[in-house]
């Protein structure tokens, strides 16, 4: 039981964390984590952006009693946060959380009774701007009389030493300091085909298991040398569970997690002695483990049905938009926190909408969507940050493979997909779980930096997929073959429905003015429920002229729509500049086809206005507009359907 109050009234418990070990996910030169139990006023720990830890060791477990935290010096600032306690350093639980907007300069106490050796704060927002700071951290309690750590419970589904073996082949110990910055850990290593590992009396408990985790490593950083690891009951040749394929991923260590299944659910649950078996190895790769688990994970939420389309606009003219749909903040791989990206995409770079597409491994608890606090704080500021008519804040997620098949982005969706989950590897899985979310949304991203794969050249095709799959980014700046549209018209020519847009794929901020790609919208009005409509129905395009408005129908139906087959098609074209740039429109072409262009339109001038005919030879048609600098605009296409 937590108390919150302002007083401190452990007169009997003595002051633990002064000299004792602080560390810290990231620390700015001249905060560094010791800086939080030094007991100055003058100085504090400090990191950026926020949603970053820091970790007190008292050394050995403790009695802990009260615990007093000072973030903020300024009486209108405001920090949240959730402190953590932990005996082994791998399983923690919350023991106190601050998520009003109370300003305590003095800071905050809490009444506590629990026994940890290690106490993590992880700082989740900052009034004051995106640097986290903890100018005091005191721990009050009582040192206990055990100096030895408890064993390590292997229950479901508390995570459990790797080295904590009952039996072993083929494996060594091995101490490494690569892990978590400050600290030194015992791990296995073995990578021969036949080694094995045997861990007695692990739980799955009556609720049973689907999921084996575990933080792993690789000796060799090359991504193509894979390790097969089987998940096996009883005996070493006993029933099979799971069968994980792991490599190495971003960085050297992960928390990876594969499926565990079976025709007879029982095998499942229960205590069973758990045999893991290295099957197939890729020389010279070794497998290291550094804590394993077995849970249960966390369901996915119930599909919802697709959306009913909108009715078109009166006058049957749509309003155009501009914005950028993949974009990253310091909560993935970028730099600074989302509130600042919304704001500067729209006041300084003039953006009528921004997705923030944080990589989905990169989130907290990104292997359970639904302990991701990074992900629903992100959804509550897009929520805080949109104003219909004016801006639109939208969230979505990059799932990101590291075996060279490509990355995608998601909006629409409820949680998140990760490729740390090993299932989703085996990419038509992956596929198959779109297909159930008829309501989602799906974006290829850039193809032409994917490796080798190239997200499979869009093979094979699937009208259940392509249903949910409506976007493909294109790069004039990246991608130069076929002046940037040549993966568009490979997916086009093989019957994909998909949309070009302009992403700037932000890493290191400027939400907008990173460069002039954009992607333009037509909507009646600017909300989520129009604009969601409007990439369902395809009435998104790519431009990098700025500010450049195109308005392309084929027989009376605007762009995205699929229509009858004619004999003849009567094109018309419009475009001009929402904002008087100084540039000037000088051609347009009609492309069909493999890319080829059916009629071009030479001008220079600020607007184009042109009605012609065609005669009807290919399954699509899409425009593309171009200014006298070379940069374009190109439209989603009009399809004819034959049947």
């Amino acid at each position: 039981m937590i108390q919150h109050n302002q007083e401190d009234n452990s007169k009997q418990a003595v002051l633990l964390s002064f000299g004792k070990i602080a560390t810290a996910e990231n620390q700015i030169e001249g905060s560094e984590a010791d800086k939080a139990i030094d007991g100055r006023d003058d100085t504090c720990w400090a990191g950026a952006p926020y949603y970053k830890w820091w970790k007190l060791d008292l050394r050995q477990c403790c009695r802990i009693e009260r615990i007093r935290i000072s973030t903020t010096s300024e009486s209108d600032d405001y920090t949240h946060y959730f402190i953590e306690s932990s005996e082994d350093n791998l399983n923690w639980e919350t023991v106190a959380e601050k998520i009003d907007t109370a300003s305590t300069t003095g800071g905050e106490h809490y009444d506590v009774s629990f026994k940890a050796r290690y106490i993590r704060v992880t700082v989740t927002y900052s009034s004051s701007g995106e640097i986290a700071k903890i100018r005091h951290f005191q721990v009050y309690g009582h040192e206990t009389d055990t100096l030895e750590a408890a064993l390590p419970s292997k229950v479901s589904p508390l995570k459990f030493p790797a080295i904590a073996f009952d039996q072993a082949y083929g494996f060594g110990e091995m101490e490494v300091d690569d892990i978590e910055s400050g600290q030194k850990d015992q791990v296995l290593v073995g990578g021969e085909a036949g080694s094995y590992l045997v861990y007695r009396d692990v739980d799955f408990t009556e609720a049973g298991v689907d999921q084996l985790r575990g933080q792993f490593g690789f000796t060799d950083q090359d991504k193509e040398k894979r390790i097969t690891l089987e998940v096996r009951l009883d005996d070493l040749n006993g029933e099979k569970i799971g069968e994980i394929v792991l490599f190495k991923q971003w960085i050297r260590w992960s928390i990876l997690a594969g499926r565990l299944e079976h025709t007879n659910p029982l095998l499942l649950t229960g205590v069973h002695d758990v045999y893991l078996v290295i099957t197939e190895p890729a020389p010279p790769q070794s497998l290291m483990i550094h804590w394993l688990a077995f849970v249960q994970k966390s369901p996915l939420p119930a599909p919802k049905p697709r959306s009913k389309a909108l009715p078109a606009p009166i006058d049957d003219e749509y309003k155009i938009y501009f914005g950028n749909l993949h974009s990253h903040t310091g909560f993935s791989d970028g730099i600074g926190v989302p509130e600042f990206a919304f704001d500067y995409a729209r006041y300084t770079a003039g953006l009528d909408f921004l997705a923030i597409t944080e990589h989905s491994n990169l989130y907290d608890h990104y292997l359970d969507w639904d302990k991701s606090r990074k992900w629903a704080d992100i959804q509550k500021m897009a929520d805080l940050k949109t104003e219909d008519g004016a801006f639109l804040a939208l969230i979505g997620a990059e799932t990101t493979w590291y075996n060279q098949f490509g990355h995608m982005n998601t909006y629409n969706m409820d949680f998140f997909i990760n490729a740390y989950e090993t299932q989703y590897n085996d990419i038509p899985t992956y596929y198959d779980t779109l297909k159930q979310y008829p309501d989602s949304i799906h974006q290829w991203n850039h193809p032409w930096s994917c490796g080798k794969r190239h997200l499979d050249g869009f093979d094979p095709y699937d009208a259940q997929l392509d249903e949910v799959l409506q976007m493909i980014e294109i790069n004039t700046i990246e991608s130069k073959e076929l002046g940037g549209l040549y993966y568009y018209v490979m997916a086009l020519d093989k019957g994909w429905h998909v949309s070009p847009v302009g992403s700037q794929d932000n890493h290191h901020g400027q939400w907008g003015t990173q460069n002039t790609l954009r992607t333009g919208l037509l909507v009646d009005e600017l909300t989520r429920e129009h604009f969601f409509d409007a990439v369902r129905h395809h009435r998104v395009y790519f431009t990098s002229a700025l500010h450049l408005k195109v308005w392309f129908k084929v027989n009376g139906a605007i762009m995205g729509s699929r229509i009858k087959c004619a004999d003849t098609l009567e094109i018309d074209i419009k475009a001009l500049y929402g904002v008087d740039t100084g540039s000037r429109i000088v051609k347009a072409e009609i492309i069909g086809e493999q890319g080829r262009v059916l009629h071009a339109i030479n001008l220079k001038s600020k607007q184009l206005d042109y009605k012609f005919s065609l005669p009807s030879a290919d399954r699509y048609y899409f425009a593309k507009v171009y200014q006298e600098d070379g940069e374009f605009a190109a439209t989603s296409p009009v399809w004819i359907e034959t049947e």
